[in-house]
């Protein structure tokens, strides 16, 4: 349990205590979320997208803070606002200007600097983030080393056998305090290294502010969170400042990506390697068979062959990038082939679930355009018989990348079949009305049943077909209306094949 004295923690700050009580009091945890707050907690009241954490200062002075930072900047709330909040406080306020962007440092020294004690790897782009991190785990632990992960499937690291042993996290990257905690956690318990998705959201809310990142990666930009970014020059600006706002001793960046190629005049780093077509390190003679991937790596000096279970054109990027990222960490050839000879896929990003006389069913994340498109254009190499893609589009999010993705399934897949995918506060039908205007045909089928449109797929398809299950991944769970639903692709599919089975 860490502890500090509010004065070395408002120092942070560049603030001193006003009265000598204050600077003798001591921090016992510091918290963003009031419903968090417990005795002896200083309590960061920041300016939220969702809320405002001000509004919430005398509720944090009764679940016990002993002292409240907030946001000065009272551009957002009417006039003498925060003087009226401020009054009803009896414990210590302190205001700050530009509080999202300082919790970090706050954290990172709270937490003794945690991420100074091991080796963080911060993957960021639009696609792949999830599977760089999770391979990079797996090759990271199978050379010895004792690595953790912070990422969408969940935080922790893998057993003496492989499995995992994630824990649900809710968020591809926690806030500013999550991340310092967590770091802090796997530093206590002796790991060495650390692989951190670092999603576009996080690196604007300043939630990565204060980690020290030994080695940044970067896959790719394309079509995601328009929503909230507004264009595609802002959330490009907001991907690049992992490598500008940050110092890393090593960048792994994508040669075949517009701004990926850019990094190497901008990032700040000791080494910079670029993977793929035009990179360092890339793949060259690829097989893609149904067992798997089949490759020539060459670059940086050496050339070699390697097999790999992973499936799909898809993952041949992220398996450049883990090579290079080897390569760079001077991991010797043999060892490289070892490790992608056995490496599994993460939870639901190109997950192969097969039976018997079945036809072969990829579950996979593919949410965005690009990533369908990629995700589709992979199997598709795979399969002798149809594709079948079964998909939908989140509600309250991006809807300009729907009629995108409904006219690559259409394009692209045999049997489109259009479904729910957490459409939250939108109408079902409304969604996939808009996927349906980008179709130029009516073959696709509306089901928004989800589990009837994957069991559905799973009947009809013949055996030598391939059926992508596409949106969700690894998610538990489905929003519809205002209740969040148990649901997973995986199990579904797992049970579809089942009876499939014991049908035949």
């Amino acid at each position: 349990m860490c502890s500090m004295p509010l004065n070395e923690l408002l120092a942070v700050f560049a603030i001193e205590p006003s009265r000598m009580s204050d600077a003798k009091a001591v921090a016992t945890a510091i918290e963003l979320d009031s419903r968090k707050v417990t005795q002896g907690s200083v309590f960061f009241a920041c300016k939220g997208h969702a809320a405002d954490g001000r509004d919430y200062m005398h509720a944090a002075e009764q679940a016990g803070a002993i002292a409240v930072v907030y946001e000065a900047d009272d551009a957002d709330l009417p006039k003498g606002r925060i003087n009226e909040l401020i009054k009803e406080l009896t414990v210590p306020a302190f205001a700050v200007h530009g509080l999202n962007d300082m919790v970090g440092h706050a954290a990172n020294a709270f937490y003794r600097e945690p991420s100074s004690e091991m080796q963080v790897f911060g993957v960021t782009g639009t696609n792949g983030k999830t599977t760089c991190c999770y391979l990079l785990l797996q090759a990271l632990t199978a050379l010895d080393m004792k690595a953790g992960m912070i990422g969408t499937i969940g935080v922790g690291g893998l057993s003496s056998d492989g499995a995992d042993q994630l824990s649900a996290s809710g968020l591809t990257t926690p806030d500013a305090i999550g991340v310092q905690k967590a770091l802090a956690e796997f530093r206590d318990q002796g790991f060495t290294q650390v692989c951190m998705e670092v999603s576009s959201h996080a690196l604007d809310q300043g939630r990565v502010n204060g980690v020290d990142f030994f080695c940044t990666l970067f896959t790719n930009l394309t079509h995601d969170h328009l929503d909230y970014h507004g264009d595609m020059a802002s959330y490009g600006a907001a991907k690049q400042r992992l490598f500008t706002d940050f110092h890393s001793e090593l960048v792994i960046t994508n040669a075949a990506d517009d701004l990926g190629s850019r990094l190497i005049d901008v990032a700040r780093a000791e080494f910079i390697v670029q993977y793929g077509q035009g990179g360092d390190v890339f793949a060259d003679e690829v097989d893609l068979g149904a067992q798997g991937i089949r490759l020539v790596i060459e670059g940086n000096g050496v050339e070699f062959e390697l097999s790999t279970p992973l499936i799909g054109k898809v993952n041949i990027p992220n398996i450049e990038m883990l090579v290079a990222t080897l390569l760079a960490l001077s991991t010797p050839v043999d060892d490289i082939q070892r490790i992608l000879s056995s490496i599994k896929p993460a939870p639901g990003r190109m997950e192969l679930f097969s039976a018997d006389n079945q036809p072969n069913v990829v579950v996979d994340y593919a949410h965005t355009p690009d990533a369908l498109e990629k995700a589709l254009h992979s199997i598709e190499a795979h399969c002798e018989g149809t594709l079948w893609c079964v998909f939908g589009c989140g509600g309250d999010r991006d809807a300009a990348k729907r009629p995108l993705m409904g006219a690559l399934a259409e394009k692209m897949s045999g049997y489109p079949i259009i479904t729910n995918d957490n459409p939250r506060s939108e109408q079902p039908e409304a969604i996939a009305s808009d996927i349906q205007s980008g179709m130029a045909s009516d073959k696709a089928l509306v089901e928004l049943d989800r589990a009837k449109a994957i069991r559905y797929a799973v009947q009809h398809a013949r055996a030598a077909d391939w059926v992508l299950v596409a949106g969700k991944g690894h998610e538990s769970t489905q929003t519809i209306g205002d209740k969040v639903l148990p649901f997973s692709d995986r199990e579904q599919v797992t049970q579809a094949l089942a009876m499939q089975e014991a049908s035949a």
